[in-house]
């Protein structure tokens, strides 16, 4: 029997943790414009704004596949997991921790997503060529080491 709501209250906060400190990014030439850093995976939804310096601009459409790939992705592990491997039971206090745990780091990216004049789209209307990717965690540090090489 496979306790679809335990599942469900794992997946939920575990899918928005996940997809803020993990991802992929991606340094591109955008046509008729400059080089930039942008983030998403599978599809890019964050990019640098054109209007000011620190801005941010979202691709909604984007946003929300990557969003439901995660999601999607997170919810068949832990189900094969419960299914096969062993049934998933967690404690009342630690899945509090955990949504204390992804509300901060929602807060937190909220506030990034908002302070700084960000620009919203329903998809992003401009092309680009891709010059090289890799995988981000919100903590790691030697990326930024790749992002100096940026311009030179």
């Amino acid at each position: 029997m496979v306790n679809k709501k335990a599942i469900l209250n794992l997946t939920l906060p575990l899918t928005i943790i996940i997809f803020i400190l993990f991802t992929k990014w991606w340094i591109v030439d955008i046509v008729d414009g400059s080089d930039a850093v942008m983030y998403g995976f599978p599809l890019i939804y964050k990019s640098p704004a054109f209007h000011t310096s620190l801005a941010e601009q979202y691709f909604i459409m984007e946003f929300l596949i990557d969003f439901l790939f995660y999601f999607t992705v997170l919810s068949a592990i832990l189900f094969l997991i419960n299914r096969f491997i062993s049934e998933i039971k967690i404690k009342r206090s630690l899945l509090i921790f955990i949504y204390i745990i992804t509300g901060a780091l929602l807060a937190i990216e909220i506030l990034f997503a908002v302070a700084f004049e960000p620009s919203f789209s329903i998809k992003r209307d401009f092309d680009i060529e891709v010059r090289q990717t890799g995988v981000k965690f919100y903590f790691y540090e030697k990326e930024r080491d790749i992002f100096k090489n940026l311009h030179q």
